[in-house]
């Protein structure tokens, strides 16, 4: 590890696929419109396309070299712009480790190092052997406690001290009711522009509008949209069962470490002194169910978006969620008095969430003449907003917060006030005429930090989060008790219908 060494060879092959996957529409645009052309040399265009993507591959790999020296990762890469990187084992917050498909057809794995600030797109190691996974693993870690592998599927000789897996059953759950539906929606309603005009203009689109029960434009269009729905649901399931299959939580004395994937296999090690907050995401399909799924927020760990988020456990029973977090993070505080938001803010959650429903819905109505069945959308979405005023709530204690709020989940946050960068209480001037405010709190968290925030707040209460947050770490002094009033409520409060 002390002299500059090069990757697999595999890893200009994985360099190509990375690049193919980047601009896969592009393509399939491309190969959707060559093929239809016959003075196109589409087979040449092919051809010489991926030739170049297996030359830019090798040159790459060719170019990258890696070396760990004096606690310190440099890495050369670049092949018209030399790029130097340099990441100190002090920096080093979260260690990736995954195996894809390319990677373990030849016994590999790909190393992510990830720093407060940078991502996996700047530190990443493509096609190492988990031998050397390990070593550099173990070379950058700031105290040097980090384990050995016994073998590619990353199992630790040591004992660990508590493991939590995923049951077939809540594997299921989570994949059905996927939060991920509307990225695959959107994915497939991109495609799906870009190709449009070749189905209209061909046989398909005729037979298509053919076989349907009744030939109008009415039963078409919902045709086409419960097929996209369909297509978009069975695209979110199996990318959750692909994603979060044999799905490991280990805690150890200093860090976690989580293991997941069935064809992409993933480990993410966290250190416990850079979780920065811990947050409870209860979807709209698994909140009536009972169930929620776990989440926290890493200073050092970035994915392809910037973000820092790590699903710590993507499914688990209301009802065991307290037990499950005393179990893996015990130094957080997870149930306090706290307040929920007064009743003069209800009419604001109500009118922020059907004025423009309510006027898009009249425009329609009256513009397309539609059935008056219409404005049962409006009433879904006044009730939207009753659900997203009970659902917010604050509270703080003893160093500690917690800010619950909806917005199509229902999100719960527990967060340390020695993680907090910033808090800030606003007011718009229709706020300030009903003495109300938002509390917003700030962690890092990825590239970008991440907030929590809780609107319509008594003001009152936003000056004692305030002055909660100026206490000193270490402080003797008792944070301000909570008046008695029917405002009082017990969070996170899971268990509580009302709720």
């Amino acid at each position: 590890m002390f002299e500059f060494q090069r990757q697999h060879p595999v890893a200009a092959v994985s360099r190509a696929l990375s690049l193919i996957r980047g601009n896969l529409i592009t393509i399939i645009v491309f190969l959707v419109v060559g093929a239809r052309s016959e003075s196109f040399p589409f087979l040449w265009w092919i051809g010489g396309g991926f030739a170049f993507l297996l030359i830019v591959g090798v040159a790459n790999w060719w170019r990258f070299l890696f070396k760990v020296e004096n606690g310190e990762l440099h890495i050369k890469s670049g092949v018209f712009v030399r790029k130097n990187l340099y990441l100190s084992k002090d920096r080093v917050q979260v260690i990736d480790i995954t195996s894809g498909v390319l990677q373990r057809m030849f016994g590999l794995v790909r190393v992510d190092i990830q720093t407060a600030g940078s991502t996996s797109r700047e530190a990443a190691i493509d096609a190492i052997t988990i031998q050397k996974a390990q070593e550099i693993n173990r070379l950058l870690r700031a105290d040097e406690y980090a384990d050995e592998a016994e073998d590619q599927q990353f199992k630790s000789e040591e004992k660990p001290h508590k493991e939590f897996k995923l049951p077939a059953k809540e594997l299921l759950i989570a994949a059905s009711t996927s939060g991920s539906f509307g990225i695959a929606l959107s994915i497939l309603a991109t495609v799906f522009s870009q190709i449009e005009p070749l189905i209209s203009e061909s046989e398909l689109f005729e037979y298509l509008f053919e076989t349907l029960p009744a030939q109008t434009d009415f039963i078409f269009f919902l045709t086409v949209i419960i097929i996209f729905v369909v297509f978009a649901w069975l695209l979110s399931f199996f990318s959750t069962l692909f994603s979060y299959g044999n799905f490991n939580l280990t805690v150890k004395e200093n860090e976690m470490v989580i293991t997941r994937g069935i064809f992409e296999k993933k480990r993410v090690t966290v250190p416990y002194n850079r979780i920065q907050a811990i947050h409870v995401a209860e979807g709209m399909i698994r909140q009536p169910l009972g169930y929620a799924s776990v989440h926290l927020e890493s200073a050092g760990y970035g994915d392809e978006a910037g973000t820092g988020s790590i699903v710590l456990f993507p499914l688990v029973k209301k009802s065991e969620v307290l037990s499950l977090l005393d179990e893996v993070v015990p130094s957080y505080q997870k149930e306090m008095s706290g307040l929920a938001l007064p009743k003069r803010s209800l009419r604001r959650y109500l009118f922020r969430s059907t004025f423009l429903v309510t006027a898009a819905t009249a425009v329609l109505y009256f513009w397309l003449e539609l059935n008056n069945w219409i404005w049962l959308i409006p009433l879904l979405a006044l009730f939207w907003g009753w659900l997203k005023y009970r659902a917010a709530a604050v509270a703080w204690a003893n160093g500690a917060f917690i800010f619950r709020s909806r917005t199509l989940s229902k999100s719960t946050a527990f967060i340390n006030r020695n993680r907090v960068q910033n808090l800030t209480i606003s007011q718009s001037p229709f706020q300030r005429w009903r003495k109300l405010c938002t509390a917003e709190i700030y962690v890092a968290s990825g590239d970008r930090g991440k907030s929590f925030s809780v609107r319509d707040i008594e003001a009152e209460t936003g000056i004692w989060l305030l002055n909660e947050m100026q206490r000193r770490k270490g402080s003797e002094t008792k944070s301000e008790p909570l008046e008695k009033d029917d405002r009082i409520i017990e969070l996170p409060g899971w268990n509580q219908a009302a709720n």
